[in-house]
């Protein structure tokens, strides 16, 4: 994490969109030639639906039955005689239920899903919102308060006209299906050849939907992600956590709706903070196999992105957020997760080190040959190839970049920093949202802003006009513009009378009357010091702008002044720039505190904190040249029109394909399967088991002296243990005292010492030292240069063994660690390894240095060679060192059938020379070996299975003696 100029667009992303959609369709060519399932579908979960609904229609609205029909009248005033014929009567038609509007804000999001269409099918899972009767005029019997549809001017249904949920029928919610299958977006203008979008309403019950939106997000995510604790904006009684339940629920919600739907071979965007649960829900029910035909044991692959459109904030801020880790696991089930800047991504990979104390990995990914060739770096040098080598060394950290070139095919690779958790490795990357730079184009055309616009000339003639317009939020800064305009007048007098802030605050979804407070009184003060009775320099309107009055406003600008606190895409600076191309061209000032600020670098860019600062921007701004503005305003315009909402949707697709590795599919380790391993476990005649300590009987801990093991892995101990045709061996880098201290008491428990320097055979107390007879003289001179780093990295200590030595860093701080350990392991290795017979190895956390002579693997052979005969051997380890056991149980060339001999390994040769050791014939054969790796099915590994966590580990040894777990059983992470 050392780079803070990092660009805000990748190399690859700011090429044209139809080269971004040709990437796209070269990807799921490639994808498709390497056998991969793709569904063709798009599935995006959002908070809203982009449709509001009106229900017109409905028998059980408010309670009240609807009146009959008026009876058709009869054409001719005289009655019929009884010899007439009655023309056939027309009843009329009946209305429909529900009237289906375009739902305003969240455009640039909702144009960009919807451009995709021209490339995939789309669906759009989303809560339908409250659900409105319709409005009426205010006429002192309906509300008046309504909203107004800033497109059509008319008024939009206010909360008083919201109908409780509880009183929609399924009728009714079945007339919706059918409604939102025929519905059509007339603003959208998507081409004749685009292919369907799919609506998908999600149903909650009122006190779930408003305790997860207007509690939870509303009242501590969004402060928190905008660097504001939730007592900031709340009450003086708020509580962080007071919601939470109902946020849950709410993201549940949606992962249940959403797996009734997916296919497998779907792409699954999640959108923005509401839902930061749902990949890590989707995940559990694609792994338990509760998708049909997706996850499981045979099951396909879903691939799911997560993309936050709000700011991610530091890690010292989050983790005041007490589900800090419930957040940030439910994030990280994604594939892949999206950020506006390069910044953010750098904060949320921080916050996953420093909070979680997970570690970053690089990942590749699947590029076409012509993104390949445009690597640009973005990801620091702090992230590790953890968790991606196998055996006893490491990758070593380098600088990750995008589109390094690939050596097979043409394709490329591309680099993400990735968070490993439990081996499944999440990628992080940034995308910005652009506008729909063209509907806004054709929006500054509209007949109406032409009037008003000169309306606002003549009004403010031989006036500069600054122009404001953000929501009335505390983070929007409104309050700083205003006295950063106060003192523009006091600093540069020559202003005043000569200049005016039109201020637009439009309502916030949650009502600030202490702040609506402060803003008028705030102006008031500035009206009252600097105005006159025939001049007003500030005018506050505290409404929703129709499209023509806003787009009018925007052009009649001088200057642009949008100076939030904290932001992530702010629309309005954008669609300012497009309306200026016709009219001044006029600059902008900018927020550097904007998610857009390095999109829009000839902006003019302040802290909005600095009042001076912010002030001298505005006069700059107003005194600029006609040449700088038309310079400046072309490089902005060339940015926003580039980069719009269509391309980022598309740079989204071609991303999360890209996640999709063909040839890493094919290396994705399967799920045990329990009823075979029952069945070879219940036919064979000796078996050996043969476990890890840490991470694999037990989870990983921040103190090893608190990892002991739960009631239910000693239960299981003892069941397998009691067997006689058992041989069981727990072979952990534990030392001889701890190990015996938890599990000395099961006298039929076999256990090999500090990653196989020492072992200690079933029904016998003695141990065997393997390195009595090797040359330990260099654990001194180690000793020393661990001294050396320990004393320089708080936190740290030294694990002292017989026969060998570690290095701890868990305890310190993250970023640092992780550099004195590279800094020990260079010295390590160029000038001790080469002398000395020793081989260093980086751990979690730790650097361990151990004789070469001295590992797992070999006293695995050692058992498996003093036990020939057993026919069944369950394997399980879950980090680098258990590799060692793994490849040792490599006895089997593919796809043999026959038996295996083994040559005497040198952990017995090298102990008992005093005879000769000849070839043994192995019994067991290549079905009933159990190589099993603890984490997720993409953790590279030697080994034939995989388990997710240490708790499952145990729940198969109970299950293999016909035991269920006791205790509170963790699920599987993913």
């Amino acid at each position: 994490m050392d780079t803070f100029a990092e660009p805000y667009t990748r190399a690859g992303d700011d090429i044209s969109l139809d080269a971004v959609r040709d990437h796209v369709r070269a990807l799921e060519a490639r994808h498709k030639a390497n056998g991969v399932q793709l569904s063709g579908r798009i599935i995006h979960v959002c908070h809203y639906l982009p449709v509001t609904c009106t229900i017109t229609s409905t028998s059980t609205r408010d309670g009240v039955l609807s009146p009959p029909p008026t009876p058709p009248r009869i054409l001719a005033d005289v009655p019929p005689s009884p010899s007439d014929v009655l023309p056939p009567l027309t009843l009329p038609a009946q209305p429909e239920r529900w009237k289906l509007t375009p739902r305003y804000g969240h455009s640039a999001m909702t144009s960009g899903i919807r451009s995709l269409s021209v490339t995939h099918e789309q669906v759009i899972l989303g809560w339908t919102g409250d659900i409105l009767s319709p409005a009426a005029p205010p006429d002192g019997n309906s509300s008046p308060d309504g909203d107004v549809n800033p497109s059509t001017g008319e008024r939009v249904p206010s909360v008083r006209d919201r109908i409780p949920s509880a009183r929609i029928s399924q009728e009714d919610k079945d007339a919706l299906d059918v409604e939102l299958a025929q519905y059509t977006d007339k603003n959208g203008l998507e081409p004749e050849t685009s292919k369907p979008i799919t609506y998908l309403p999600l149903w909650m019950e009122d006190n779930v939907a408003h305790g997860h939106y207007d509690g939870y997000c509303k009242q501590t995510l969004w402060p928190l992600f905008h660097y504001l604790l939730w007592q900031d904006v709340a009450t003086e009684h708020a509580s962080a956590d007071a919601n939470y339940e109902y946020y849950e629920q709410a993201n549940q919600a949606f992962a249940t709706r959403l797996t009734s739907v997916l296919k497998p071979g779907d792409l699954v965007w999640v959108h923005d903070y509401h839902l930061l649960l749902v990949p890590r829900m989707l995940r559990v029910a694609m792994h338990s196999g509760a998708i049909s035909g997706v996850g499981g044991e045979n099951g396909g692959d879903v691939t799911i992105g997560l993309f936050v459109h709000t700011p991610f904030p530091s890690s010292e801020v989050f983790r005041c957020l007490p589900r800090r880790k419930e957040i940030l696991d439910g994030m990280l089930g994604a594939n892949l997760i999206c950020f506006q800047t390069y910044s953010y991504t750098r904060h949320f990979t921080s916050t996953c080190v420093r909070v979680c104390g997970y570690e970053t990995t690089s990942k590749g990914a699947m590029a076409t040959s012509t993104s390949a060739s445009r690597g640009a770096s973005v990801v620091s040098r702090s992230a590790t190839g953890t968790g991606s080598g196998i055996g006893t060394g490491q990758t070593r950290g380098t600088s990750l970049t995008r589109g390094g070139k690939g050596t097979k095919g043409g394709a490329g690779v591309e680099k993400y920093v990735g968070i490993d958790v439990q081996g499944h490795v999440a990628a992080v990357t940034h995308c910005p949202v652009g506008v729909d730079a063209e509907r806004v184009a054709r929006d500054t055309l509209r007949a109406g802003i032409q009037p008003k616009l000169e309306a606002l000339r003549a009004l403010y003639t031989d006036k500069k006009i600054i122009v404001g317009r953000d929501k009335l939020d505390v983070v929007k800064g409104v309050l700083q513009k205003l006295r950063a305009f106060e003192k523009l007048l006091h600093d540069y007098p020559e202003w005043q009378r000569k200049v005016v802030l039109i201020q637009v605050t439009s309502p916030a979804l949650t009502d600030s009357p202490k702040l609506e407070r402060q803003v008028s009184e705030l102006v008031a003060h500035i009206n009252g010091e600097y105005g006159s009775l025939d001049f007003i320099p500030v005018h506050h309107y505290h409404q929703t702008l129709r499209k023509d009055e806003f787009y009018a406003l925007l052009s009649a600008a001088d200057l642009g002044v949008i100076t939030p606190l904290r932001d992530g895409m702010n629309t309005t600076s954008m669609e300012f720039v497009i309306a200026q191309e016709r009219t001044k061209r006029s600059p902008l000032v900018l927020s550097e505190f904007m998610g857009i600020s390095q999109h829009m670098a000839d902006a003019l860019q302040v802290n909005p904190w600095d009042l001076g600062d912010v002030a001298a921007a505005m006069n700059r701004g107003l005194v600029m040249s006609k040449e700088e503005k038309a310079s400046r305003h072309a490089s902005l315009h060339s940015v926003v029109t580039t980069h719009t909402s269509h391309t980022w949707a598309a740079v989204l697709a071609k991303m999360l394909l890209s996640q999709i590795n063909g040839q890493n599919t094919a290396r994705q380790t399967p799920y045990i399967p329990r009823d075979r391993l029952k069945e070879l476990y219940d036919n064979a005649g000796k078996r050996l088991f043969l476990f890890d300590y840490d991470g694999t009987l037990t989870p990983i801990v921040k103190m090893p002296s608190m990892a002991l093991p739960s009631p239910d892995a000693l239960t299981a101990l003892a069941k397998i243990t009691s067997d006689p045709n058992n041989i069981v061996y727990i072979v952990s880098g534990r030392d001889q005292a701890f190990l015996e201290e938890h599990l000395g008491h099961f006298s039929r428990l076999g256990m090999s010492a500090e990653h196989g320097g020492f072992i200690r055979s079933p029904d016998s107390a003695t141990w065997m030292n393997f390195t009595a007879s090797l040359d330990m003289g260099w654990m001194e001179e180690v000793a020393e240069i661990f001294r050396y780093y320990t004393e320089r990295t708080t936190g740290s200590h030294i694990e002292r063994k017989k026969s060998s030595i570690t290095w701890h860093y868990r305890s310190s701080d993250p970023e640092w660690g992780l550099f004195q350990c590279r800094q020990c392991q260079d010295l390590l290795e160029n000038n001790v390894v080469s002398k000395r017979p020793i081989e260093v190895l980086v751990g979690k956390k730790n650097l361990e240095v151990r004789p070469i002579a001295v590992n797992k693997g070999e006293i695995v052979k050692r058992i498996l060679y003093q036990n020939p005969g057993v026919e069944f051997i369950f394997c399980a380890g879950d980090d680098k060192t258990d590799e060692d056991m793994f490849r040792a149980l490599l006895l089997f060339p593919p796809s043999s059938t026959s038996k295996a001999t083994m040559e005497p390994p040198l952990s017995v040769t090298l102990v008992d020379n005093t005879k000769e050791h000849g070839d043994v014939e192995l019994a067991v054969s290549p079905e009933a070996v159990f190589t099993t790796a603890v984490g997720h099915s993409s953790k590279r590994t030697l080994a034939s299975w995989h388990v997710t966590t240490p708790e499952e580990v145990v729940e198969h040894m109970l299950f293999l003696v016909g035991e269920t777990p006791q205790g509170d059983e963790l699920k599987g992470y993913l």
